[in-house]
């Protein structure tokens, strides 16, 4: 094996694309042949060139890389355990190559550079001080807040998405995860927003406002009735087969309800991302986490939150799922899940969580009194009123219900 190279390590392995110059042509390693005419004399040829000549000049690029970057960069083939892996050529000291999308890199500089232009410096790629964990985008805050704005747009598992975030956490750092899938296994997983999945070429320009779909909670209380201020009851579920039925119970909640499902949501004018980023970098929106749930809340309704329901309780450590070590050389967190450890997504139609619910209060029947205190009874013939004298008999009744009963 040629002595410059950097090879990756096995967790960092996976099956990159490869282009051939020469020929203009792409190489599948899954087949002998390589896919191409000849393709195992040229297999022969690429490792012999092992040793005697440089890896630039060996006619294989990341087509990935010279599509989406603009970038020539070299690559050069290893073997694991039988199988041809195409591997990022780097010399000693360079800068790990990059293998995200260009909308992943276009959403790290668009929220890095409105962080900058509303007072929070940033960097991109910035490295936890522990070195277990890179942070796409580092906010510095105000009152010592750091933000780790991390956009996650590939398939992670939820396993994977509550190590990589207890990384962070454990460094200081609130993260900020952006999705564009609805029903991603992250989502309410980590402290998320979600976003549309928009084009690069839209996310770059600054002007064009990027809506926060999910993840921004509000408080709401309230009684449970169409008069009231709830739009339904959280404990009836969502009928998809009527949408438009409201149920109430009648009863009294306190709510944690995404924003987008607030009574008070009109629709115009919603929060941006921007607008997010900058109000949380401030201090001005909090991450909560509810019976395993997370989401964000605006200051002054996580104060009202904490006065209702205490301090927040800590999570409890996870085991860590990934091995301890020295992640400086990863290259992307933005690869598919294992198909071993994939776990399976649960949509929602709602993530209204409930923090109190009292039954419909009933009015106390007031009794009725004498001058001394003492409770006055009923009519005996049943009219349900408090009786107005002592009959004949003895017995409380009205002096008007008399002749009804006599008739």
């Amino acid at each position: 094996m040629d002595d410059d190279l950097q090879i990756d390590n096995d967790e960092e392995l996976f099956r990159n694309p490869v282009y051939y110059e020469p020929a203009s042509c792409y190489l599948d390693l899954d087949r002998p042949d390589l896919g191409v005419p000849q393709g195992q004399d040229l297999l022969k040829r690429l490792l012999s060139m092992r040793r005697r000549v440089p890896v630039e000049k060996r006619g294989l690029i990341c087509p990935d890389c010279r599509d989406v970057r603009g970038r020539r960069v070299a690559m050069y083939l290893v073997q694991r355990d039988g199988v041809w892996f195409a591997s990022h050529y780097k010399r000693p000291g360079e800068g790990p190559i990059s293998h995200e999308s260009d909308e992943h890199i276009a959403r790290k500089e668009r929220v890095a550079k409105d962080s900058e232009d509303h007072g929070f410096p940033a960097e991109i790629e910035s490295q936890t001080a522990d070195g277990h964990a890179r942070l796409d985008v580092r906010i510095n805050g105000a009152e010592g807040i750091v933000l780790g704005y991390e956009p996650q747009l590939s398939a992670v598992t939820a396993r994977g998405m509550r190590a990589r975030e207890g990384f962070r956490r454990r460094s200081g750092i609130q993260s900020v995860w952006d999705f564009a899938d609805p029903g991603h296994a992250g989502i309410g997983t980590v402290p998320y927003v979600r976003t549309p999945n928009l084009p690069a070429s839209v996310i770059r320009v600054q002007k064009n406002p990027i809506a926060i779909r999910d993840g921004n909670f509000v408080l709401e209380e309230g009684q449970c009735s169409p008069a009231g201020a709830l739009t339904r009851c959280p404990h009836k579920p969502y009928d998809p087969e009527n949408p438009t039925d409201a149920g109430y119970c009648g009863g009294w909640h306190r709510l944690l309800v995404p924003a987008h499902q607030s009574s008070a949501f009109t629709g115009k004018d919603g929060l941006t991302l921007t607008q997010f980023i900058v109000e949380a970098a401030a201090g001005e929106r909090i991450p909560f986490q509810r019976d395993g749930h997370h989401g964000w809340l605006p200051a002054r309704q996580w104060q009202q939150y904490l006065e209702a329901n205490g301090p927040a309780l800590d999570e409890k450590e996870h085991r860590s799922s990934v091995r301890q070590g020295d992640r400086r050389d990863k290259c992307t967190e933005d690869r598919p899940a294992s198909e071993e450890r994939a776990e399976p997504k649960q949509r929602r139609s709602s993530r209204t969580m409930v923090l109190e619910s009292r039954p419909k209060e009933t009015e106390s029947v007031r009794v009725p009194v004498d001058a001394s205190g003492q409770p006055i009874p009923l009519c005996r013939f049943g009219c349900g009123k408090p009786a107005s004298m002592s009959g004949p008999e003895g017995l409380p009744e009205h002096y008007s219900c008399r002749p009804k009963e006599q008739v």
